[in-house]
């Protein structure tokens, strides 16, 4: 039953979709939590990130309704967005002394380790009504006054990776715009109804083989790797794995001569490494790679609407002794020809037919996992407006680990700096506690044979 009392309190704004349930459905069950984009900045000396940071939230804030915007009665079969009145910012960013986290002075560590804390911190109503489901976490050092980290959490149902890359975006701008008025740590949120849902601006269509699909369970066979059976609690592990701008440029280099795509190529990548460390009883495995649906959709969609407009789609992979062009080709093709389906048979589309997700989501614990991982690839930032104060260099994606999903999720993006940042996750339990480290060497290592 609904908390009426509480729902009292906002303004609903509208009925969840399909898809932004499914999101609230695994954070209501522990499943999922989180998305994360971080952001390495520099900055001139001096030059102080609070104030410019409130003043770009709290344009942002105005711009973007869903920004203020929470999700309730996500534990019964019909949530809803409901608007905070208000947004306290000095509840939402948290500032961190990356002094105060020894015994290691390299941000990158410390970094793995605050994105692993806030992976496993979920989001829930507040009782007070000024916190939304997103939040800032600012690392800063007074050995490296030049530099500091932002990094962006968000529930998935508000927003994808795509979303977020326009947020940093913006985010810099303004702050660069900042000119010296203390604003304000309370936001009032403005009237503006949200998008519609995915489903209401565009037809994901199903066929009938695609639905049975669906609905049928079938274990993967038994030479295919898909580690740990599904299981809550989750708790999250996360590490990255940083390429160097020489060999981030030589990889889309090769991977366009080679007529294929770097997503592409990082999935054969990932496919190999895979295969490198584990018992050679295991022959195949399956790979799911994200794929943005915005292209299809109308307006009010655009490049930088924040909101989630995501599909996927999924490759099996034989046993390789070493990354392959060829399957690079086949892969890129076959992620082709998924969006060339236009959100036809894609997952996505089938959550339109599920009644209740959470005996859809809670059926599926017990049960083997299909895929052995998961890429997500959200591409390059943008290049550099021309920022005074504020310019971003580095960028890290991150997510939670998830009980009903791949077993290895990896984030990929490619900062400003020319280096492609990859954040690996993957649940405690279900694999190996030295399995990700091996399989980033071998990764670093197929890059280096490539470059050679």
């Amino acid at each position: 039953m609904k908390d009426v009392s509480r729902e009292a309190r906002f303004t609903s704004l509208r009925p969840l979709g399909h898809a932004e349930k499914y999101s609230t459905t695994r954070s209501h069950l522990g499943i999922y939590l989180n998305v994360g984009l971080t952001a390495r900045y520099k900055r001139r000396s001096g030059v102080p990130v609070k104030p410019a940071l409130f003043h770009a939230l709290s344009v942002l804030i105005s711009k973007h309704p869903i920004l203020s915007a929470i999700p309730l009665a996500i534990e019964t079969p019909d949530p809803c967005f409901v608007r905070l009145p208000k947004i306290s910012l000095s509840e939402v960013v948290t500032f961190v002394e990356e002094d105060a986290n020894p015994p290691s002075p390299d941000w990158k560590t410390i970094i793995d380790r605050v994105l692993e804390e806030q992976h496993n911190c979920p989001f829930e109503a507040q009782s007070n009504g000024t916190l939304p489901f997103w939040r800032i976490c600012v690392l800063e050092s007074n050995n490296v006054p030049e530099s500091f980290t932002l990094v962006f959490i968000f529930h998935h149902s508000l927003m994808d990776t795509q979303s977020a890359l326009s947020f940093h975006d913006e985010m810099e701008w303004h702050m660069a715009q900042y000119a010296g008025v203390e604003p304000s740590e309370m936001v009032y949120s403005f009237p503006d109804d949200l998008v519609p849902p995915i489903e209401e601006l565009y037809t994901l269509p199903v066929s009938q083989d695609f639905l049975r699909s669906q609905e049928k369970y079938s274990e993967p066979s038994p030479d295919s790797w898909t580690a740990a059976p599904q299981f809550t609690p989750v708790k999250t592990r996360f590490s990255t794995l940083w390429l160097s701008e020489v060999d981030t440029k030589m990889l889309m280099t090769l991977s366009k001569k080679e007529r294929t795509s770097v997503t592409a190529a990082l999935q054969v990548l990932i496919a190999t490494c895979i295969f490198s460390v584990l018992p050679s009883i295991y022959l195949t495995l399956q790979g799911d790679c994200a794929v943005s649906l915005r292209r299809f959709l109308p307006e009010p969609v655009t490049a930088t609407t924040l909101g989630c407009y995501v599909g996927s789609s999924s490759i099996t992979y034989r046993r390789m002794p070493s990354f392959d062009w060829d399957e690079a080709r086949r892969t890129k093709i076959a992620i082709e020809h998924t969006m060339a389906q236009k959100g036809g048979d894609m997952p996505v589309g089938y959550l339109a037919f599920i009644q209740n997700q959470h005996h859809w989501m809670s059926q599926k614990l017990g049960r083997k996992r299909m895929s052995a991982f998961e890429l997500s690839n959200v591409g390059a930032s943008s290049s550099s407006r021309g920022a005074s104060n504020f310019e971003i260099e580095s960028m890290l994606f991150s997510q939670s680990s998830s009980a009903c999903s791949a077993a290895i999720k990896v984030s990929a993006v490619t900062g400003r700096d020319g280096r492609l940042a990859l954040g690996f996750t993957w649940q405690e339990g279900v694999i190996e506690a030295d399995m990700i480290e091996r399989i980033k060497r071998a990764l670093e290592g197929e890059v280096k044979r490539l470059a050679a």
